[in-house]
């Protein structure tokens, strides 16, 4: 029995220091996350799956490093290209991305691989009250911005507008501005009477001007159509406890899609099997980095990635019981 204890010791002693060495060797790598806008939603969803991957990655060897960028167009085409690694997108523009659509007409994206979903970006009209805009029809000859060339803002809001049958004759479109901070200043400084936007919800920016500028929130409804061709937007509401100060009685209606971490096909195995390892083992500490991530649920997380997963991921997921 004593023999058995020691060369039961002995080969544990032998593993663990088998498992040691082969991490020893594996070499840091650089795991560059592009995100958006500082201030705005995908940066904050990125910045918080950067400090999952940070817990072990002493361990792991993937040093995550977060960075601003102009959004989830700019952020597959550099997965695409190997300047990124990770990407945080919608769905929607993953889907376009993977089928060769809109902003990627005529040329798909093949190499584009899913990690994981992660929380809901929801569609929001904000307004100025002084606008005397209640629905999207009241958007005729209005100043409205409708979101940067490249952001998933720019392509929803014109897929929206044109559902109504609103277009450059009769929305006066602003697609100038640089960031949501100055697309803000022009609303309340009346360049602007109402802006676009998809986030995660809330954002401290918008809390902020509901507290300093009487807006409101527009219902984006009786886009029936939208839904049947675009089936990854769902109906939603941004309850009115989300904003309490904006000028809005009671919850508003409108679009969501969710937003996901994407990779490149050439991304390795080991690096992706990592990264959804470490998002599922720490999902209790995800859900508390951002409000936007609390009522996260695996299940729904692994149901709406639009590009094939990636084969390391889906290696942890089958592994461990999560898909079939």
């Amino acid at each position: 029995m004593k023999k058995f204890i020691l060369l039961f010791t002995a080969l544990l002693l032998f593993f663990s220091n088998l498992v040691y060495a082969q991490q020893r060797q594996i070499k840091p790598v650089q795991l560059t996350i592009g995100t958006g806008d500082r201030n705005g939603g995908l940066y904050p969803i990125g910045v918080s799956v950067g400090k999952i991957l940070n817990i072990n990655s002493k361990i792991h060897k993937l040093n995550p490093d977060v960075m601003a960028t102009e959004g989830a167009v700019y952020n597959i085409d550099k997965v695409i290209s190997g300047e990124l690694m990770l990407g945080i997108v919608e769905n929607d523009v993953q889907y376009r991305a993977y089928k060769g659509l809109g902003e990627w007409e005529g040329s798909p994206q093949y190499d584009l691989r899913s990690i994981i979903s992660l929380a809901p970006e929801i569609m929001q009209l904000i307004v100025s009250e002084s606008s005397k805009i209640k629905t999207l029809m009241d958007l005729q000859n209005k100043n409205i911005n409708i979101g940067m060339i490249g952001e998933n803002t720019y392509y929803n809001s014109q897929l929206i507008l044109s559902s109504y049958g609103l277009d450059n004759y009769t929305v006066n479109y602003d697609n100038q501005s640089t960031s949501l901070k100055e697309t803000i200043t022009m609303l309340q400084d009346g360049r602007l009477d109402g802006f676009f936007l998809n986030s995660v919800i809330p954002l401290n920016i918008i809390k902020q001007l509901s507290e300093t500028t009487k807006i409101r929130f527009v219902d984006i409804t009786g886009v029936n159509k939208l839904l049947i061709q675009y089936p990854d937007y769902k109906i939603t509401d941004i309850s009115k406890s989300v904003y309490p100060k904006a000028n809005n009685p009671n919850s508003t209606k409108t679009l969501s899609v969710m937003t996901s971490i994407v990779t490149s096909s050439k991304t390795s195995n080991y690096a992706a099997y990592i990264i959804a390892k470490e998002i599922v083992e720490n999902l209790h500490i995800l859900k508390t980095l951002h409000p936007s991530l609390r009522n996260l649920n695996i299940k729904e997380m692994l149901k709406y990635n639009t590009a094939p997963i990636h084969p390391g991921a889906m290696r942890y997921y089958v592994d461990n019981g999560l898909l079939n």
